[in-house]
């Protein structure tokens, strides 16, 4: 029987009030072939430990409200650029060998605009430069939150070959005026083997010119290659969204588009949040539905029955990423049927070493109740 399938006793129904807890029912509109994402999942680049005392001291809900209301405009503009340009490489029964699985677009949550702005605040605070920022500004919130809205592109497998196709499109978009990419990130791991990679290096560099080409007066921007002990791999591209079609209350806004495996996106859902657990950071904003998680996590982490645990998770970790990478695409004759199940423990050589409720496919498990809790316990 399948890990996530099971039923595990620890996980207990908590009845909530629901006038008692957050926000408005979020709603997103739907496209056949560019689906809203299921959760905000991301704090895609924030690794402050964020100060607990900014959010009570600030009480700046409703404007972190209007920031997600007034996001419709140019979120809906980002979705329709994604679909013209980018379905004809999605995959289909026509087109079985296209290069990317899936898109998805989210804009986050009043909670998580929040706390991002909190953390900002804190980084502005103790930062040399004492940028001013106000919390309790539309504007300066839409200034220094880079993600309040977002795109995921789901890549079947590395296929450097297939991807310079994305980058065409891309560099076609950008040469047109229709995206404005601010910034490039490539996150890799050291020393990957080239033919797993995402994206050529001549193809990056080729968006890049491309940026370059429409930054009147603004300084040059360079691909920024970046990597993470986790061994997780992905194309940041950071957006001004701001047009001047859209009403002045729309303006302004910030996006991110992430390009990223399948199997790897997958597995990055809940590997964040044992990430922000392990960094010292609350699960949207501590609600009460991902408490379970939270317990649950953190007591096994500090288990003193295994030696180096925080260490070994992290190498737990590189593994499945790199696991994962080495799937085969959904739809070939090796793996026709879906196959979501994450790395286990013995998968990665890990058994043994860490508890056996640390395995991702558990993490997974609990992680998808709390989600259900979350969505119930959201809605107005």
């Amino acid at each position: 029987m399948q890990l996530q399938n099971r039923v595990y006793p620890f996980m207990k129904l908590v009845t909530i009030n629901r006038s008692s807890v957050f926000y408005d029912n979020y709603k997103h509109k739907k496209y056949s072939n560019l689906a809203p994402l299921s959760k905000d999942t991301v704090s895609f680049t924030s690794s402050e430990k964020l100060n607990r005392s900014l959010l009570e001291a600030f009480d700046n809900l409703d404007v972190c409200k209007t920031v997600y209301n007034n996001a419709d405009v140019p979120s809906e503009y980002l979705k329709r650029v994604l679909k013209e340009s980018l379905i004809p490489y999605i995959v289909s029964d026509r087109n079985p060998d296209a290069p990317i699985q899936r898109i998805s677009t989210r804009v986050k949550t009043p909670d998580s605009i929040r706390e991002k702005a909190a953390s900002r605040l804190g980084s502005a605070i103790t930062s040399d430069l004492k940028k001013v920022f106000n919390p309790s500004n539309e504007d300066d919130i839409k200034k220094v939150c880079s993600d309040i809205i977002g795109a995921r592109v789901i890549l079947r497998r590395p296929d450097s070959d297939k991807t310079t196709q994305i980058i065409d499109v891309l560099i076609k978009e950008v040469r047109a005026g229709r995206l404005n990419i601010t910034k490039i990130e490539n996150y890799k791991p050291v020393g990957i083997p080239e033919k797993w990679e995402y994206f050529k290096t001549k193809d990056l560099e080729r968006l890049c010119e491309a940026v370059n080409e429409r930054r009147f007066g603004l300084p040059k921007i360079k691909v920024i290659q970046r990597s993470k002990e986790t061994g997780y791999m992905a194309l940041h591209l950071d957006i001004d969204l701001s047009n001047p079609e859209f009403k002045s209350k729309n303006n302004g806004y910030k996006g991110e588009i992430q390009i990223v495996g399948y199997d790897v996106a997958n597995l990055k859902d809940v590997e964040d949040f044992c990430y922000k657990l392990k960094s010292n950071k609350d699960i949207k904003s501590g609600h009460v539905a991902y408490k379970p998680f939270s317990d649950y996590f953190l007591k096994l982490l500090r288990s003193n029955e295994y030696p180096h645990l925080e260490e070994k998770f992290v190498e737990y970790t590189l593994k499945a990423y790199l696991f994962q990478r080495k799937k085969e695409p959904v739809g070939t004759a090796h793996r026709k049927k879906k196959d979501n199940n994450l790395p286990t423990l013995a998968d990665c050589g890990m058994e043994g070493k860490l508890p056996q409720g640390l395995d991702f496919n558990i993490l997974a498990s609990i992680k998808y109740h709390c989600d259900k809790i979350y969505e119930l316990t959201s809605k107005s």
